[in-house]
């Protein structure tokens, strides 16, 4: 097992795309109807042992993150992704969950823990993750960013 990290990433927040035929549409949020939405997109993240990053363990792919003030309850935070395990091995958070930050300019209002499943390796599997957030109308008028900090991983592969 080799201990690895990821680098930070961070998107705007935004409306959710429109349909084309050129792209799928956007997995999240579940229900465009329960509520205002905010959307983000993250090309990628991936875990690496040490710099030089040039040796991924794995990956998460296409990252989708919604927020969402639903009429009938808390805000929620969705996410879609696609885990690469076509890189160098199979991958776990092993505990440190990934952190999505929901910032307003560099304010921290919220944070949401996933602890994602394994990313298998020689596998591509979609997975979601959902929470529910407490913000008040202001916060989430406020938001609009999310900061996904560096995140330690567990793999089990040679990544020399």
């Amino acid at each position: 097992m080799s201990d690895c990290c990821s680098l930070p990433q961070t998107s705007l927040l935004g409306p959710v795309p429109p349909r084309t035929p050129g792209r799928p549409d956007a997995q999240v949020p579940n229900d465009l109807a329960d509520g205002p939405v905010k959307y983000a997109r993250v090309p990628h993240i991936y875990f690496y042992e040490a710099a030089p990053q040039d040796h991924a363990g794995f990956g998460l792919l296409d990252l989708e993150i919604s927020l969402q003030r639903r009429r009938d309850g808390p805000a929620r935070v969705e996410l879609y992704c696609i885990g690469d395990g076509y890189q160098s091995g199979h991958g776990s958070s092993g505990g440190s969950p990934l952190v999505i930050e929901l910032r307003a300019g560099e304010r921290v209002v919220a944070a949401v823990r996933w602890p994602y499943p394994d990313v298998l390796n020689g596998h591509m599997d979609p997975m979601t993750f959902e929470a529910a957030v407490d913000l008040s109308e202001a916060d989430f008028a406020a938001i609009d960013a999310i900061w996904i900090p560096p995140a330690r991983a567990l793999v089990e592969a040679e990544l020399a």
